[in-house]
C-alpha cells in the first residue's frame, strides 16, 4: 500500500482490530478519535466472528503537529509521519464508511511488489516504500519485454529514418495516455471508489458503467495472453537450440552443429531458412512411424534418434508444458517476484550483447547503392509492422497504478514515468539500431527473433538463450497470475475461486500457448497484432475517454483538448486496420 499527498498507509492496517476497552472521550471537533489499538495475531484471526471485527478508534499519541522532545526520543521521524498519516486515513475512512463495516482492500487490487525489481522486503525502508530510482526502474523492467528480440526485425520492416521517429513518436503517446491513467482515479468524483486503491478499471466502471469495466478487463487480459503466448513461442526455441547444443557436447568427436551445418558464415551472422509461415507439422506421419518401430515394422541404429524427439515446433513445446504446468497452480506468486530483478540483468546483457557484435562486425550500411547487399532503406511501406509492435512494447497501462502504489514520494510519479519511459525508449532504439547497423547480409534476413541469426554454437548467444529460459520460466507464473486474478474477479468476484477452475483456465491458456509455439511461431507477427488490437482499446481509446469525460465533467475541456484525444484514437483504429492493409 502507498500514500497519496498526507494521507499513507502501513502495511499493519489491515490488521483486524479488537476493542480492548470502551473508546476514549473524543477531542474537540476536527479532533482525531483516540482510543486503544491492538492488531491480532495471526493465530486469533479465524477465532474472531467476522461480524464483530470493525473498525475500531485509532490512537495517535502524537497529536496532529505536536513536536515533543520526550516524544521524538521514543519514537523514530519514519515512525511520527506515519502515524500522523495513519490518523489522517483514520479520518477519511470514517467519513466514507462509519463505523468500518464496508470499506476494505478489493481482491482485484495486485500487490505493489509483484512488479518491483527489489527482490525482498529488507531493502525497502522503514516504511515498506520505494523510492524513484527503485521506481523509475521497475517500471523500465516491466515494459521491457519479448519485444526487444523483436526491435531489429521491426525496424527493417520500417525502414532506419521512419522506423526511429515511429519508435519515439509511440513513445510519447502511450506515455500521455499512461499518464492520464495514473492521473485518472484522483480525478474521480466517485466517493465510494478509493483513489489510493482503485485500477483503472475502477476508473472506467465508475465512468461508463458495467462496459467500461469489461472492456478495460478484457482487453487488460488479451494483452497478457499474447504475452504468455510469446513467452511460450520463445521459451520453446531456447530449449530447443539449448538441449541441441548439449546433445552435440556429449557426441565424441563432434565438431560440427547439426543446426549450423551449410551456412554461409560471416560474423558469427547467418540467414536463418525462410519457411511457410503456415508449415504444420506431421503428426499423423510421426504417430505413424512410433508406432512401427514400436511394433518392429522399422529398424535401424537411428530409428529413436535425438532429432525425431527433440522438435522445435512438435515435442519441445509439449515438454515445456509438462514441466512447467506445476508452477502455474500456486495461490501466491510472491516467491517468483524475487527473481524480478533477472529481468534487469537480461536486458543488461542484450545490450552489452548486441554493442559487442557491433564492435565485431562494424557497421555495414550503403545508403546510395540500391544492388548492395548492405543498402538501407530509410523508409518502408510495411512500417505498421513497427507501429503495432510498439503499442504492446509500450503497454503498461494495467499494471502503472500498482508500480506507483508503492511510491515513496507520489509528487514525483508524472517524472518517474517519464524517466522510465524515456528509457524503454533508449534501450529500443538502440537495440534495433545497433543491430540494424551491423548485420552483415542483406537485412531480409534479420529473424523477429534476432537470437535466431546465431547458431546454437555461439557462445554468446547460446548464453542468452540459457538465461533467459529460466528468467521467462520465473515470470511466466506472474503472468499467469495476473490473467486468473483479472479474470476471475470479473467473472465470479474473487480471484481464487477454487483449484478446480484454476486449473482448467491454466490448461486452456497452456493449450493456446502450445498451439501457437507448434503452428505459428512468429514472435513478431504476435506482437503486433496483439498490440494493435489490444492497444486500440487501452492504450488510445479507454484513456482519452476517460480524460474527454472527467475534464467535461470538470468544466475544463476545450475544443482544441477534444480534437486532440480524437485524434489519439483515430491513431489507434488506423494502426489496427494498417495491420491487415498494408
Amino acid at each position: 500500500m502507498s500514500s497519496y499527498g498526507a494521507i499513507g498507509v502501513d502495511d499493519n492496517d489491515t490488521d483486524p482490530l479488537l476493542d480492548d476497552e470502551p473508546p476514549r472521550r473524543l477531542p474537540p471537533a476536527g479532533g482525531v478519535p483516540i482510543g486503544r489499538r491492538r492488531a491480532i495475531s495471526a493465530s486469533q484471526i479465524g477465532s474472531v466472528p467476522s461480524q464483530s471485527v470493525t473498525r475500531q478508534p485509532y490512537l495517535f499519541t502524537g497529536g496532529l503537529g505536536l513536536r515533543d522532545e520526550s516524544l521524538l526520543s521514543l519514537h523514530s521521524e519514519d515512525d511520527l509521519h506515519r502515524e500522523h498519516n495513519n490518523a489522517l486515513r483514520y479520518r477519511l475512512y470514517n467519513r466514507l464508511d462509519p463505523g468500518g463495516e464496508h470499506l476494505m482492500m478489493p481482491d482485484h487490487v495486485l500487490p505493489p511488489n509483484l512488479f518491483s525489481i527489489l527482490p525482498f522486503e529488507e531493502l525497502k525502508d522503514v516504511s515498506g516504500k520505494q523510492g524513484s530510482i527503485v521506481t523509475i526502474f521497475s517500471i523500465w523492467n516491466t515494459m521491457m519485454g519479448t519485444s526487444l528480440l523483436a526491435m531489429p526485425w521491426a525496424l527493417q520492416q520500417a525502414g532506419l529514418v521512419l522506423g526511429i521517429v515511429i519508435m519515439l513518436v509511440m513513445a510519447a503517446i502511450c506515455f500521455y495516455t499512461a499518464y492520464i491513467v495514473i492521473e485518472s482515479p484522483k480525478r474521480l468524483q466517485d466517493l465510494s471508489i478509493d483513489p489510493l486503491m482503485a485500477e483503472f478499471s475502477d476508473v472506467c466502471k465508475s465512468l461508463f458503467g458495467r462496459v467500461g469495466e469489461y472492456c478495460a478487463v478484457i482487453f487488460s487480459v488479451c494483452v497478457l495472453i499474447g504475452g504468455i503466448i510469446v513467452y511460450w513461442v520463445l521459451m520453446s526455441n531456447f530449449l530447443y537450440y539449448t538441449g541441441a547444443v548439449v546433445y552435440e557436447a556429449m557426441q565424441p568427436n563432434s565438431t560440427t552443429i547439426p543446426v549450423m551445418e551449410n551456412k554461409t558464415f560471416t560474423c558469427d551472422v547467418y540467414c536463418p531458412e525462410q519457411t511457410s509461415q503456415w508449415t504444420i507439422p506431421q503428426w499423423e506421419k510421426q504417430i505413424y512411424d512410433a508406432v512401427s518401430e514400436l511394433e518392429g515394422g522399422e529398424t535401424g541404429e537411428d530409428s529413436w534418434s535425438f532429432d525425431k524427439f527433440w522438435t522445435l515446433r512438435g515435442t519441445v513445446p509439449i515438454y515445456l508444458a509438462v514441466a512447467l504446468f506445476p508452477l502455474m497452480n500456486f495461490k501466491s506468486p510472491t516467491f517468483f517476484t524475487k527473481f524480478n530483478v533477472l529481468g534487469t540483468i537480461s536486458v543488461m546483457y542484450l545490450l552489452m550483447f548486441v554493442f559487442s557484435k557491433l564492435l565485431e562486425c562494424g557497421v555495414n550500411m550503403d545508403f546510395t547503392n540500391p544492388n548492395s547487399m548492405h543498402y538501407v532503406q530509410l523508409a518502408n511501406m510495411h512500417f505498421p509492422a513497427l507501429s503495432g509492435t510498439l503499442t504492446l512494447s509500450y503497454f503498461i497501462h494495467n499494471a502503472v497504478l500498482t508500480i506507483l502504489r508503492n511510491q515513496k514520494n507520489p509528487e514525483n510519479n508524472a517524472r518517474d514515468l517519464s524517466i522510465g519511459y524515456c528509457l524503454v525508449a533508449f534501450c529500443y532504439v538502440f537495440i534495433g539500431f545497433t543491430f540494424f547497423a551491423a548485420f552483415p547480409v542483406q537485412r531480409s534476413c534479420i529473424s523477429d527473433n534476432f537470437l535466431n541469426n546465431f547458431g546454437a554454437g555461439d557462445v554468446l548467444s547460446s548464453t542468452a538463450r540459457l538465461f533467459l529460459l529460466f528468467q521467462m520460466i520465473t515470470v511466466l507464473p506472474l503472468l499467469m497470475f495476473l490473467v486468473r486474478s483479472q479474470l476471475f474477479y470479473a467473472i465470479f468476484g474473487e480471484t481464487w475461486p477454487g483449484a478446480v477452475r484454476v486449473i482448467i483456465l491454466n490448461v486452456l491458456l497452456i493449450g493456446i500457448a502450445v498451439g501457437f509455439a507448434t503452428f505459428y511461431p512468429n514472435v513478431g507477427s504476435i506482437l503486433r497484432y496483439v498490440g494493435s488490437i489490444s492497444g486500440l482499446v487501452y492504450v488510445f481509446a479507454l484513456p482519452s475517454m476517460v480524460y474527454l469525460k472527467q475534464s467535461a465533467a470538470a468544466g475544463t475541456l476545450t475544443p482544441l483538448k477534444k480534437y486532440a484525444h480524437y485524434g489519439i484514437v483515430a491513431i489507434g483504429v488506423l494502426n489496427l486496420i494498417a495491420q491487415f492493409v498494408i
